[in-house]
C-alpha cells in the first residue's frame, strides 16, 4: 500500500504546485494584456524535486506535465499550449539534473564558482525552453522565431533566477540551527540593522512610486551593503523580493516608466534587465565575502589548533628573517627558558648568547647544511642557559619556508622544545646499558665497544684481566651485602690506580677488566699498584677482611688482535698467575704458556654472563700456593671478626 501511496503523493504534489504557480503566471499574463510577465512555476518545480529527492523526479514531473497540459487547455492555448508545456518540462529536467550533479543544493551559493554554476545552468535550460517555445509560436502562430525567442528567454531566465537563487542560498543543512544560534547569542543588533536596510529599500520604492521617478540604480548600494554585512541568503531574498515587487508594480501599471508609450512587454524587458544588472553583482559580492569569512574562520581555527597543539606539546615557535637576522620568539619559547615575553632581544644573536659554547660548532654546521640545501630541515639537540642559570637541553628544529627568485633562503620557521627530562632518561638508560649496576664501572658491552674503537684508532694499549683471590669465602661467611661492599671498595681502588682515559669494567662476580692506554712497561707498573691496593684491608661494620688479585695482561697494538683473541691471551696469563700462587701478574707471551684458561675452559672461551663469580672456579692449587706463601689457612685470607 505504501509503495502505491508515496508515488501518488509526489504526483499530487507536482499537480498542486504547478496548478497554483502556473495559475499565478497565467493571471499575471492576463493583467499584462497577454505579455509574458512572471512564470514562477518552473523554478518552484525544481525546488520541489530537489527537496523531495531527485530519484522521485519521474512522479513529480508526471504531475507537473498533467497539470501543465490541463492549465494550457483551460487557458485556450490549444496545441501551442501543449508545446509550451513540453518546453517547461524540458527546462525543469535540465535544471534539476544539472543542479543535482553540481551539488548546488546545500552549497548556499557561498562561493563564486557556485553562483557562476547556477547562472550557467539556468542560462542553458532557459535558452532551450525559449527556443522550443519560439519554434512552437512560429509553427502555430506564424510569428518569426527571432521576434519571440528573446522575450520568452527573458521571462524564463528572470523567473527562474528570482525563485531559485533564494532557494539555493537558503536550503543548506543546518540553516535552522544557524538561525537559532544567532538568535540565542542575542544578535538583535544585526537584525535591527537588516530591518533598517529593508525599510530604506521600501521607502525608496514608495518614494519612486509617489514621485513618478524610476531610479533602479539606487538599489545597488543597499543590496551591496546587504551582501557585505548579512551574506548570501538575506541578499538573495531581499533582491528577489525587490525585483518581484517592481515587476508586479510594472504589470499593474503603477511603476513610473519613461517609456510608458511602449508596449508592456518592452517595458518589462527594460526593467528586468536593469534589475538583473543591479542584483547579479550582489550575488558575486556576497559569495566573495562568504569565501573571505570562510577563509578567515579556517585560518582562525588553524591558528587555534596550532596554539593548542604547541601548548600541549610544550613547544615554542621562532620565525627567523635570515636576511636581517630579526627573529620572532613566541611566548611559549620565552617560557621554556624562564623569561617573560620581551626580555630576550628578537634577533638571531640571542641564540648565540643563550647557547652552550660547546654546542656552537655543531649548531653552525647544522644550520649551514640546511641553508645550503644539504639537509631537508634543521634539527639539533643543544644546551641553552635558563634564566635561573641552569643549562637545559632543548630540541631546536625548523626549515626554510621562503626563498627569493634565485633560490636564496629568506625566512625559516621552527620550534623549540625542552627535552631535559627526556635527555636525563636517555642518559640514565645509556648508563645502565653500559655500566655495572653495583660498582658503576663499565660493563661487558661497554668494554667491548671501547676495545673495538681503540682498535679502529690503531692505538697501542694493554688489556688487563683481574680476578680476586679468595673472594668466595667472604660471601659465604659475611653474606652478599658484605661482599658487595668489598666489590665497591675494590672498584674505587681500581679507579684510583688508572688514568682518566683508561677504561675499567666489571665483567661479573669478582672479575674485572681494564683497557690501559699505555705501553706494556707502564701497564705492568699499574698492575703492581693494583695488587698492592686491592690487598689492603677492607672494613665493614665490626669486621675487617683482605683479599688479593691475580692479573693477566695482554698487549694490543696496530688494530690487532680482536677482542676474543686478546681476552683469551689475558685469560691464559691470568691462569698462570693463579697457578703461581695468586696476588701477582703475568703478561701474555712472557709466562710459560699453559694452553688452558684458569677455569679449565678452552682458551677461546669468553667471560660468562654478569653475576658469574670467577673465583668460584679458581683452582685449588693456586689458592693453596697463596695460602702457604702468606701463612694463612686456605679459604680465610685473614678474616677478622
Amino acid at each position: 500500500m505504501q509503495r502505491f501511496l508515496l508515488p501518488m503523493m509526489f504526483f499530487a504534489a507536482g499537480v498542486l504546485l504547478y496548478v497554483t504557480a502556473g495559475g499565478l503566471g497565467v493571471w499575471l499574463m492576463r493583467i499584462a494584456n497577454s505579455a509574458p510577465a512572471f512564470w514562477p512555476a518552473n523554478g518552484l518545480a525544481v525546488a520541489l524535486i530537489l527537496s523531495v529527492g531527485i530519484h522521485r523526479m519521474g512522479w513529480v514531473l508526471a504531475g507537473i506535465a498533467a497539470a501543465g497540459f490541463v492549465l494550457q487547455k483551460l487557458a485556450g492555448a490549444g496545441a501551442l499550449g501543449t508545446w509550451i508545456a513540453l518546453g517547461d518540462i524540458l527546462e525543469i529536467a535540465i535544471v534539476t539534473i544539472a543542479a543535482h550533479r553540481a551539488r548546488l543544493l546545500g552549497s548556499g551559493l557561498q562561493s563564486i564558482a557556485s553562483v557562476v554554476t547556477m547562472i550557467a545552468i539556468l542560462m542553458v535550460a532557459t535558452v532551450a525552453n525559449a527556443v522550443m517555445a519560439a519554434v512552437g509560436v512560429a509553427l502555430f502562430r506564424q510569428v518569426p522565431v527571432l521576434d519571440s525567442v528573446f522575450m520568452l528567454w527573458r521571462l524564463d531566465m528572470t523567473s527562474a533566477l528570482l525563485v531559485l537563487a533564494p532557494f539555493f542560498a537558503i536550503a543548506t543543512p543546518g540553516r535552522l540551527d544557524e538561525i537559532r544560534q544567532t538568535l540565542r547569542h542575542g544578535a538583535w543588533a544585526r537584525g535591527l540593522e537588516y530591518l533598517a536596510l529593508v525599510a530604506v529599500i521600501l521607502g525608496a520604492v514608495v518614494f519612486m512610486w509617489w514621485s513618478g521617478q524610476s531610479l533602479i540604480s539606487f538599489f545597488t548600494a543597499p543590496l551591496l551593503w546587504c551582501a557585505i554585512r548579512f551574506g548570501q541568503a538575506p541578499t538573495t531574498i531581499t533582491a528577489s523580493c525587490l525585483s518581484l515587487l517592481i515587476i508586479l508594480l510594472t504589470i499593474a501599471g503603477e511603476w513610473p516608466n519613461a517609456y510608458s508609450s511602449q508596449p508592456l512587454a518592452w517595458q518589462l524587458q527594460r526593467i528586468e534587465l536593469s534589475l538583473s544588472l543591479n542584483t547579479l553583482p550582489t550575488l558575486f559580492i556576497a559569495a566573495a565575502m562568504a569565501g573571505l569569512h570562510k577563509s578567515a574562520r579556517a585560518l582562525k581555527q588553524s591558528q587555534e589548533r596550532l596554539r593548542y597543539a604547541l601548548a600541549g606539546s610544550g613547544e615554542g615557535v621562532w620565525d627567523w628573517n635570515i636576511a636581517t637576522g630579526e627573529t620572532y620568539f613566541s611566548d611559549s619559547w620565552h617560557e621554556i627558558l624562564g623569561y617573560e615575553p620581551g626580555e630576550i632581544e628578537p634577533h638571531e644573536r640571542s641564540w648565540d648568547h643563550l647557547r652552550h659554547p660547546d654546542d656552537n660548532t655543531e649548531n653552525r654546521r647544522r644550520i649551514a647544511d640546511h641553508l645550503e640545501g644539504r639537509t631537508p630541515r634543521y634539527s639539533i639537540e643543544q644546551r641553552f642557559r635558563h634564566k635561573n642559570g641552569d643549562w637545559i637541553w632543548v630540541l631546536d628544529r625548523g626549515s626554510i619556508v621562503e626563498r627569493d627568485a634565485e633560490g636564496r633562503p629568506l625566512r625559516a620557521v621552527g620550534t623549540l622544545q625542552d627535552i631535559s627530562r627526556l635527555r636525563a632518561r636517555q642518559d640514565e638508560l645509556d648508563r645502565r646499558a653500559h655500566h655495572d649496576s653495583l660498582t658503576g664501572l663499565a660493563n661487558r658491552t661497554s668494554l667491548i665497544e671501547s676495545f673495538e674503537r681503540w682498535n679502529r684508532e690503531k692505538r697501542s694499549f694493554c688489556f688487563v684481566l683481574i680476578d680476586l683471590d679468595a673472594f668466595k669465602p667472604i660471601n659465604d661467611r659475611f653474606g652478599h651485602q658484605f661482599g658487595d661492599h668489598v666489590l665497591l671498595a675494590i672498584a674505587d681502588r681500581i679507579r684510583a690506580c688508572i688514568g682518566k682515559d683508561d677504561v675499567a669494567a666489571r665483567l661479573g662476580g669478582d672479575e674485572f677488566a681494564l683497557l690501559i692506554d699505555a705501553p706494556q712497561a707502564d701497564t705492568e707498573f699499574t698492575a703492581r699498584r693494583l695488587i698492592e691496593r686491592i690487598s689492603e684491608a677492607i672494613g665493614y661494620a665490626d669486621s675487617l677482611v683482605t683479599t688479593g688479585a691475580s692479573i693477566g695482561i695482554a698487549p694490543a697494538s696496530d688494530g690487532a688482535p680482536d677482542f676474543e683473541t686478546t681476552y683469551r691471551m689475558a685469560d691464559i696469563a691470568l691462569y698462570d698467575a693463579k697457578a703461581a700462587g695468586g696476588s701477582i701478574y703475568r703478561t701474555a707471551g712472557s709466562s710459560r704458556p699453559s694452553g688452558q684458561s684458569r677455569r679449565g675452559k678452552p682458551a677461546s672461551a669468553l667471560p660468562g654472563p654478569a653475576g658469574e663469580d670467577p673465583a668460584d672456579y679458581a683452582t685449588g692449587q693456586g689458592e693453596d700456593a697463596a695460602d702457604h706463601r702468606d701463612g694463612r689457612k686456605a679459604g680465610n685470607r685473614r678474616l677478622l671478626p
